[in-house]
């Protein structure tokens, strides 16, 4: 099991692993490269976190203005468990927490498969500049925390080769 949370900022990688490191209070992260390009990895309790550069001609249209991704891979795959159902679930809810606690735009896809082909669309979330904590939920004035945007349309995936 596995997803991706594309995220839009100026910081530099170690700026952003080191941010995210501290909001989810990961061990400290290793920072490594792959066929010349830097990433960080963080491995915990069956998880691995990689958060890199994503290349312009790698990234899809939607996303091309989002430079770095945040990739979880899980190692307990191997039984029974739906893990399909939680990955649904967890990549929305890491997209928002990202947006919220460091105020980045984030993007993540969707897929469903339609005639034997898989469409995907992609959704968007910013952190609200007027949210205000002291306001609760239900009361006058309150206004969510995280915005979310209209989603790019249903297309089909591109081939991978």
């Amino acid at each position: 099991m596995s997803f991706q949370v594309c995220i839009k900022t100026e910081k530099s990688l170690q700026q952003l692993t080191s941010e995210i490191r501290t909001i989810f209070s990961l061990p400290l992260f290793r920072q490594n490269s792959f066929a010349g390009e830097p990433y960080c990895q963080f491995e915990m309790l069956g998880m691995l976190i990689l958060i890199h550069h994503a290349e312009e001609e790698d990234r899809d249209p939607e996303v091309m203005h989002y430079p770095y991704c945040f990739d979880l891979q899980m190692a307990f795959a191997d039984h029974e468990l739906d893990t399909d159902h939680m990955e649904y679930i967890l990549q929305p809810y890491y997209a928002q927490l990202l947006s919220f606690q460091l105020g980045l735009d984030t993007a993540y896809h969707e897929k469903k498969k339609i005639d034997n082909k898989w469409h995907i669309r992609y959704r968007f979330y910013r952190k609200n500049p007027r949210w205000k904590e002291s306001i609760l939920y239900g009361e006058p004035g309150w206004e969510p925390a995280v915005i979310e945007s209209p989603p790019s349309v249903w297309r089909t995936m591109h081939p991978v080769f």
